[in-house]
């Protein structure tokens, strides 16, 4: 049998490694050279690097969750022997909560990186400074001599952060840099959020964005984005920042909106269309924000549908045909608070789904 030399695993999936050492999850993991594959903690991620040999080239890897339990000791980390690892991705966008204990000192280790890719989501529990600039500099490139290329989105995020005072920080870091740019939010949760990106922007997401976001640029940087998380505790969601939204991200796939803010302006408009838009996320939201999405909104590609179950039960009961028309290809529904299976009555605007199937 021919050797195994690169290996890439559904993204959809996240395998765990066993924690018996004695078992090899890839038993031809000395000729591997190329590995792609989506885990479920940071501690899978360590025992995989773990077993792996020196033929490894390249490694992306994707995490659920990266917390203060996973089951990791610094010996682990620095047991780790890959010499020749020079292209290296991760991927976690569920708030990691161990980044100064765990992740950091991952990232230290591996000090062959030459091609480094970090799409990262950051909670800061005991700290007062966002990533920026100068941690990027300090706690990561300095520690890989031979870094040549370093893409990044990190979105980090702080408890009572002070706007004004932590502005200046973010933006003096970053004054030399021409292929860098950051944006600063607040909201009245008393948290701050600080997201940073090289360019051109090279995620496919974005999380929390707010009407204050700079989402709507000439460059049109975030063209690529496919899955887009819309928060806002300030300011409305109004009907032209959708359709900002439609042309700002042609391919956006997946949307989500957490805003229980009621609309200023409830203009009417001709359909906006979101034309691959697929799985539409209406859970911690007014009212308004269903009727502009399955009323004023043209969605002939949605399948998968998440709402609160009183906006539900009112869009049944206003019988609206635009939101007819946009929910009769949907597959799947999911209702919330209470979190409860589809019963006959929620069924009527959706003739894909049968009772049968639920």
């Amino acid at each position: 049998m021919r050797p195994i030399h690169s290996f890439a695993f559904d993204n959809d999936a996240a395998l765990g490694i066993p924690v018996n050492h004695d078992k090899l999850f890839f038993t031809q993991s000395s000729y591997l050279t190329h590995i792609s594959i989506t885990l479920r903690e940071l501690s899978d991620c360590v025992r995989l690097l773990n077993q792996l040999d020196s033929a490894v080239h390249s490694f992306t890897v994707s995490m659920r969750t990266v917390y203060l339990g996973d089951e990791i000791n610094m010996s682990q980390i620095e047991s780790i022997c890959c010499p020749n690892l020079k292209q290296l991705t991760i991927t976690v966008y569920r708030n990691i909560l161990s980044y100064k204990e765990y992740v950091l000192p991952l990232l230290q280790h591996l000090s062959s990186i030459e091609h480094l890719t970090l799409l990262l989501a950051i909670d800061f529990t005991k700290s007062d400074n966002f990533i920026d600039g100068h941690h990027l500099q300090r706690n990561i490139v300095s520690y890989m001599p031979n870094l040549c290329q370093f893409h990044f989105h990190i979105r980090s995020i702080l408890r009572n952060a002070s706007y004004t005072e932590i502005d200046t920080t973010v933006s003096q870091s970053f004054i030399e840099e021409q292929s860098v740019d950051y944006a600063l939010d607040y909201f009245n949760n008393h948290y701050g959020q600080c997201q940073i990106y090289s360019l051109p922007f090279i995620g496919n997401r974005l999380d929390f964005i707010s009407n204050r976001f700079p989402l709507f640029d000439i460059k049109n940087t975030f063209k690529n984005v496919t899955i887009l998380l819309l928060y806002d505790d300030i300011k409305s969601f109004e009907n032209v920042f959708f359709e900002h939204v439609a042309q700002a991200l042609p391919r956006l796939r997946t949307l989500e909106i957490s805003n229980q803010l009621e609309q200023e302006e409830k203009t009417i408009t001709n359909p906006i269309e979101f034309p691959y838009l697929s799985t539409l996320i209406l859970h911690k939201i007014h009212m308004n924000y269903a009727e502009q999405l399955l009323y004023r909104a043209h969605l002939p590609n949605l399948v998968e549908l998440v709402i609160r179950k009183d906006v539900l039960l009112t869009i049944i009961d206003q019988n609206n045909q635009q939101a007819r028309n946009n929910c009769s290809n949907i597959e799947t529904l999911l209702i919330a608070e209470p979190w409860i299976k589809p019963r006959e009555i929620h069924l009527k605007f959706f003739p894909k789904i049968s009772m049968k199937n639920l």
